[in-house]
């Protein structure tokens, strides 16, 4: 999830709907945990973003 590939793959999941079964009910633990992730990480991310006045520049630094 924090690599590259991992933020590629959760934009394609997340924002154009790729799918990585066919069914719900055929994704994988890893898959759905994957998932979860991602948007916990794209929603704390856009919290930030929101919180942060209009004309200012916020860093975060994220640790890995």
């Amino acid at each position: 999830m924090k690599s590259p590939e991992g933020l590629e793959l959760a934009t394609l999941c997340i924002d154009l709907g790729y799918k990585l079964a066919d069914r719900v009910q055929d994704l994988t633990r890893d898959q759905i945990s994957f998932l979860i992730t991602a948007l916990e990480f794209r929603t704390r991310l856009r919290r930030e973003i929101e919180e942060t006045e209009e004309g200012a520049t916020k860093i975060i630094a994220l640790e890995e």
